[in-house]
Formats: C-alpha cells, structure tokens, sequence
C-alpha cells in the first residue's frame, strides 16, 4: 500500500487547482439552448512532488472532465489552474508547450489511444522529434530503454498496436507517457478495460515507476480497490462537486460523507486482484 504517513509531500504545490467550473449549455429535444450542466461545479485541490492524488466518484460526476481541463483540453468556465504556481492560462506556445512535456495522460482504453498504423518504435519516438529532445541517433536506444522499464522487449519495435494484448498496449501507453519525463502523469481510469489479473499488474507497474521516480501521479478511478492500494489522499466527486477528502487511510478507515460511506459499502471484494498486488 502507499505510504500515507505523510500529511503532504514536501515544498510547494506541484499543481493547484483553485474552484474551477466547467458548465456546458444543455439542450431541449427540439435543440434548442436549455438549462446549464455543471459538469465541474468548483473544486479544489493541490497535488504536490511524488505523491498519488486520486479522484474517485461514479460515472459522469465530472472526473474526466477535470483531467481534460488540467491538459489545457478544455477551458474551464471559472477558477484556476496553476502548475508551479503559473496560471496554466497564461501560458504563450513556448512555456504551453513546456508544460505539455511535464504533464502527461494515459488514457481508458489503450487500443484508441494508439495508432494502428504506426509501429510501437515511430510511436514512441514520435515525443522525442516533437520536442527535440534528443539526437536521432539515439531515439532508438532511448525507446527500447523505455519497452524495458515497463517490461516489454525491444522484440515490439516493429510491431503494430493490434499485435498485442491489452495489458500490453497500456504498457506501450505508460511508456509513451514516460518518455519526456514528466512531472506529473494523469491515469485516466488506466485499469478500467482490463482484465483483472492484468490490472494488477499494470498497477504494480505503477507503483515501481513512484519508486523509482519523483513523478506525482492523478488517479482517476471508480475503483477503490486500487485507489486504496495506490493513492496518498483521495477526492470523492458527486454531481461535480467534491464531498469529501481526506489522506487515503482516514477515508477509508473512518469516511464522514453519506455519499462516500455508499460508494464504500457497495465496492467489491476483489480478492483476486489484491492478492496479485505486491506489498
């Protein structure tokens, strides 16, 4: 399990996310402009160096819409978001596109979020040209260096996303996210199209790369399982607010909202997938 003896990593907020709204305009059966839908309805929380930040809430209580607004994907309809203590608003092409180096996503289904057509060596080559971050000559060595930390072999340079299984392919997905470094990596529900055998693996893939690296993570999840097992403190959303948050162990151990205590009470016991989890 993670370590949640510490209150909050150490130094300033890596990232601070201050009362943002995003509402989208509804619409009638007859297409006309209805009522507003307040996906995000203000929240806020800080991540900060080397800690897990998971959101956790049912479908549609706006998890996504919060990683998407992060990404500079969408534009949140009020509040901040600030990385370093920039507003990530403000940013001109050169510090955005610094910024992009340093946040990175791995998305819900691995399969989509791959190209079919390019094999895995162009795909994950493809951050470094972008970038220029690193000489030609040396792409290829730095590419296999990455299929290794995440326990693939050069043997999957010149093969194509569908030659894989789907553990794989979010491996090929981690690995992309990797490449330029970042500071912090959002996983969008990363486990969510998974097997469970699978899903336990890849979450211990995740926790040798905290080990192994100052990367703070963002744990977008509806499983609690994982949540528990991964995260160092924990939101919970409904209806695009937060009801509550807390260090993970105290959430768990003593939850003070109704809504939580429901979604704790209703969790499985997924008893395969912990006893896979390495302590």
């Amino acid at each position: 399990m993670a370590d949640n003896s510490k209150v909050s990593g150490s130094g300033d907020p890596l990232l601070t996310i201050d009362s943002i709204k995003k509402y989208f305009h509804g619409k009638t059966e007859f297409g006309a402009t209805g009522k507003w839908l307040k996906a995000v309805d203000g929240i806020s929380f800080e991540v900060r160096k080397d800690r897990v930040f998971a959101i956790v809430g049912e479908s549609g209580c706006g998890k996504s819409t919060v990683a998407r607004m992060i990404l500079k994907l969408l534009r949140p309809t009020d509040g901040a978001i600030l990385f370093k203590g920039e507003n990530i608003a403000g940013f001109n092409s050169a510090r955005l596109k610094q910024f992009r180096r340093s946040v990175q996503i791995v998305f819900q289904d691995p399969f989509a979020s791959l190209n079919p057509r390019m094999r895995i060596i162009d795909t994950l080559s493809e951050p470094f040209k972008v970038h220029n971050i690193l000489p030609k000559n040396d792409i290829k060595n730095r590419v296999i260096q990455l299929l290794e930390q995440v326990g693939l072999t050069k043997d999957a340079l010149s093969r194509y996303p569908h030659e894989f299984s789907g553990g794989q392919r979010q491996r090929i997905c981690i690995a992309r996210a990797l490449a330029l470094s970042p500071e912090l990596i959002i996983a969008d529900e990363p486990l969510s199209s998974l097997d469970v055998s699978i899903q336990a693996q890849i979450i211990n893939l995740f926790q040798e790369i905290r080990k192994t690296s100052a990367i703070s993570f963002i744990l977008i999840s509806h499983d609690l399982n994982v949540v528990r097992y991964f995260s160092d403190e924990v939101a919970v959303m409904h209806l695009g607010k937060i009801v509550e948050q807390a260090q993970t162990d105290d959430l768990f151990k003593s939850p003070k909202h109704p809504y939580t205590k429901l979604l704790l009470s209703s969790a499985p016991k997924m008893k395969y997938m912990r006893n896979n989890l390495q302590e």
